[in-house]
């Protein structure tokens, strides 16, 4: 997520905790989400090479690389296997004899690149280890199979194996992290189709969940099965023939390959709607204009309208436009305008229509408070209100 746009959500969060207005739906179930950092931008890092057995007919989406042994460990991945580019540590890279989609060095900044993700890669790892406070221990004894998980932070000593599918059923903000001591292992089917999988109910996604795997061998996913996650392995991550990876493949060692589909786990941020809480002191109205007055316009109530957000790594759009202090006034405005900026005169806010209203979604804040001692601050945050990609 950009940090602009997380600024701004967490802002509008801050300011309807301080009023104690309580949203219909939490943003999110479970933990908090574990930072990859760099490592987000890539579908498989490894630390000690790429390998595939099947034939080159992996099919893979989004980028991947390895660091610090040479570029030549990734051979067995051919350009015409990959959407998105290969990245090395040197010149290595051989693979069909068509080296279009890699990157390696020189320049040194590609090799700087993989160096950096490697190393968030292990910081990702230590976080998603280090979480404390686990909503379930020795959950099923580590034996998924049949089960449904709801969000949350769950930790095992020993292995964790999926003999049977496995439903995680949660929204599409929620998050599961899966702090496993062990291995992992999800078992082997016949086809795609019948095989055993990872499955998601209730619009929970891939890139919200995280399988932190620290046994010797690391993660087996079986062959034909379909696994959902971030897996962030100690060692390494084999996919066997077939199966099929919606996530990351995070290994700090090997990742091998065999006639498989990965897909990157492109992320749908959703942002829920605050239905209207009546608060004393505060007047806004239907056209998006308010005033400072206490007033009794709209029922003295918040109005949010709800909102989904798609990201994108290229918008970076969410600005505060001013910062003011007050100790004299006694009122609580909050305005979400769908077609333009509002304006609040007496609170120091004006109109702006530089933007098209069609490319904007406007939420303005300013919060005046008793007794004297408390300051006010007002704020301007713009957001697109069209949908966004989120890598």
């Amino acid at each position: 997520m950009k940090k602009s746009n997380t600024t701004a959500i967490l802002a509008v969060t801050a300011v309807f905790l301080f009023l104690g207005v309580v949203p219909n739906n939490t943003f999110a179930a479970g933990p908090a989400s574990i930072d990859l950092l760099s490592a987000k931008n890539f579908t498989i890092i490894s630390q000690t090479g790429i390998t595939e057995t099947g034939g080159h007919t992996t099919s893979i989406s989004g980028d991947i690389g390895s660091s610090p042994i040479t570029a030549a460990a990734m051979n067995d991945v051919y350009c015409s296997q990959l959407t998105g580019t290969i990245y090395g540590v040197d010149a290595a890279y051989v693979g069909s004899g068509t080296q279009t989609c890699f990157a390696g060095n020189p320049p040194m900044s590609n090799k700087t690149l993989i160096d950096n993700a490697v190393l968030d890669m292990a910081t990702a790892y230590n976080e998603a280890a280090g979480r404390t406070l686990p909503d379930g221990t020795e959950l099923f004894a580590g034996n998924l199979g049949g089960q449904t998980i709801s969000p949350g932070l769950y930790k095992w000593s020993g292995n964790v194996t999926i003999p049977t599918s496995v439903t995680l059923s949660g929204g599409a903000n929620d998050v599961w992290i899966f702090q496993i001591g062990g291995d992992l292992n999800i078992s082997s089917g016949g086809s795609v189709p019948t095989g055993i999988k990872v499955n998601l109910a209730g619009g929970a996604q891939a890139g919200n969940i995280y399988w932190q795997v620290g046994g010797a061998t690391g993660a087996t996913l079986g062959t034909y099965s379909t696994f959902n996650g971030n897996i962030l392995s100690a060692k390494q991550v084999i996919l066997q023939t077939g199966a099929v990876l919606n996530g990351r493949a995070l290994a700090q060692t090997q990742v091998t390959l065999d006639a498989n589909q990965i897909t990157f786990p492109t992320l749908l941020v959703v942002v829920e709607e605050v239905v209207p809480v009546s608060v004393s002191g505060f007047a806004i109205n239907a056209s998006g204009t308010g005033s400072s007055g206490s007033g009794s316009s709209n029922n003295n109530q918040i109005v949010v309208a709800p909102v989904q957000m798609v990201e994108s790594e290229s918008v970076n759009t969410v600005t505060v436009t001013s910062v003011t202090f007050s100790t004299s006034e006694n009122d609580i405005m909050i305005d979400v305008s769908p077609q333009k900026y509002p304006s609040f005169p007496n609170a120091g806010f004006a109109s702006d229509d530089s933007v098209p209203t069609w490319e904007r979604y406007v939420v303005s804040v300013s919060v005046m408070a008793v007794p004297a001692s408390f300051l006010m601050a007002s704020a301007v945050i713009a957001m697109p209100r069209r949908s966004w990609i989120v890598r």
